[in-house]
């Protein structure tokens, strides 16, 4: 298996997690979304986003974004937003795993080293997430983690009323980390780690 680092984010990562975050979404959303928003919208909103995020530092009582690295490159990230949309928990705005990880228990590991920087108290907390109601894979991944469909919406994107949104939720932090511990394992035993 691949040794991989997890750490916390930095301000000196913000261009590395907006290429990540860019070069993931233009292949998981083409088809999606409309290809001139991937093209020529979304790379500037991403770049604002984690800008915003990252300077001047990472308020931890906000946000804990997690870092997987390999050779020194980055292969994901998870980043939870805990102030944000609270009425259903704790935020998971950002799951990506670069394509050439996928499948390799890196997306459970993200949250489960995500959530272990938690407060102990928010271990307790609901989570959930927003994902295209058409996003096949990643609502595979999240049913997998025993994710539960809790809500659909529409008008998410302002720009483009008619995308479909479910949002999933698990009923702690704690559940989800397990689930996610559970298909690590059940992953690495059908890949042969």
């Amino acid at each position: 298996m691949v040794s991989v680092n997890f750490r916390q984010a930095v301000v000196t990562d913000q261009l590395s997690i907006t290429d990540l975050h860019v070069r993931v979404s233009r292949e998981a959303y083409a088809g999606l979304l409309p290809q001139d928003y991937l093209a020529n919208v979304m790379p500037g909103e991403k770049a604002k986003l984690w800008q915003r995020r990252l300077t001047p530092s990472i308020d931890p009582e906000r946000l804990v974004i997690t870092l997987a690295e390999v050779h020194s490159g980055l292969a994901g990230f998870a980043c939870f937003a805990l102030d944000e949309e609270t009425d259903f928990g704790t935020y998971l705005h950002n799951l990506y795993v670069d394509r050439s990880f996928q499948g390799k228990r890196l997306g459970p590991r993200l949250l489960i080293e995500s959530i272990s920087r938690f407060s102990e108290e928010r271990w307790a907390e609901p989570v959930h997430l927003l994902t295209i109601r058409e996003n096949y894979t990643a609502r595979g991944f999240y049913d997998r983690l025993n994710g539960h469909i809790v809500e659909q919406k529409q008008n998410v994107m302002s720009r483009y009323p008619d995308v479909a949104f479910v949002r999933y939720q698990w009923p702690s932090a704690r559940a989800m980390a397990s689930n996610a511990s559970s298909l690590g394992i059940r992953l690495g035993e059908e890949d042969g780690r």
